[in-house]
């Protein structure tokens, strides 16, 4: 079991993130889109803000990049895509560096880009687990439910009341966040409309939760909604707890869901990210024209 899956290779990813914003900064299309972006305050990019929050107990950092000609287009509405670990010194910066680079080349549809910062990841994105060696080490863990119901109840009616959104939501993340994604998408199938989860951390609490997908699947209600999943060179509990989820999706696949699974084995945890976080923002959101 990779207990340092929701911990290590903190400082390689950050760096790698740090080189895709570098990378990012530098196309001259990708300069311009961020150019064109609302006035930003403290932001690296997009807009910051801090919204309290009664559920969480404190206040919480929102990050949002609105999509070119945003302002000037008073009639249309867009889709959102919500970044889990969406803090300016998380992975925000680089993602909706991406993001406004692959909208402004046409090679993704246009969308709201909104980094959600976790606090305690932990405690945020895990489920209360009896796994002993978890009690020992993250004896704080366990309140996904609690930060679900954040999402919900004051981060989306806070991006719905501020932003012309089409009712077409997604939500991405990798690692910790990744299995909050998947959970969700088993739980509360409807809070989204796409999944995007890269490397999630299927080991936890003995990957009870591929254990439990083929019966949580079976109460999903019919409806169109789209689950993107991959996976680096985990291997062990990690890959199958994965193993178990998609055994469960091919066999009994939900009325309406369109799902995909591309394991990535040539890469690690460290660097899965940068390669399919892009690549599922493609998919989930192709061009509405071909790009030239």
């Amino acid at each position: 079991m990779k207990l340092g899956t929701l911990h290590s290779d903190t400082a390689i990813r950050r760096l790698l993130l740090a080189v895709a914003v570098l990378m990012a900064l530098a196309s001259p299309t990708q300069a311009q889109t961020i150019a064109d972006a609302p006035p930003q305050a403290t932001a690296a990019i997009g807009e910051n803000f801090t919204l309290a929050s009664p559920l969480m107990g404190m206040d919480r950092e929102l990050n949002v990049l609105l999509p070119q000609g945003y302002a000037d287009q008073p009639d249309r509405v867009w889709p959102v895509v919500y970044l889990l670990d969406g803090g300016q010194t998380q992975d925000f910066p680089a993602y909706a560096n991406t993001a406004a680079g692959l909208m402004a080349n046409g090679e993704m549809a246009d969308v709201i880009f909104v980094g959600v910062a976790s606090m305690d990841r932990q405690n945020e994105l895990t489920w209360r687990s009896t796994d002993r060696r978890i009690l020992r080490q993250w004896p704080n863990h366990g309140q996904s439910d609690r930060f679900r119901r954040f999402l919900e109840l004051e981060v989306k009616p806070w991006v719905e009341a501020h932003y012309r959104t089409s009712g077409d939501d997604a939500v991405m993340g990798e690692s910790a966040a990744a299995l909050f994604i998947v959970e969700t998408f088993l739980n509360t199938p409807d809070l989204f409309d796409r999944y995007l989860a890269v490397s999630p951390s299927m080991w936890w609490d003995h990957a009870s939760l591929g254990a439990d997908a083929a019966a949580l699947l079976a109460e999903h209600p019919t409806g169109d909604r789209q689950l993107l999943l991959t996976i680096g060179d985990e291997g062990g509990e990690m890959q199958a707890g994965l193993d178990a989820l998609i055994e469960a999706l091919t066999e009994a696949p939900p009325e309406g869901l369109l799902w995909t699974y591309e394991p990535r084995h040539d890469l690690t945890h460290s660097t899965i990210f940068a390669q399919m976080g892009p690549a599922f923002l493609r998919q989930a959101y192709p061009p509405t024209e071909p790009a030239q």
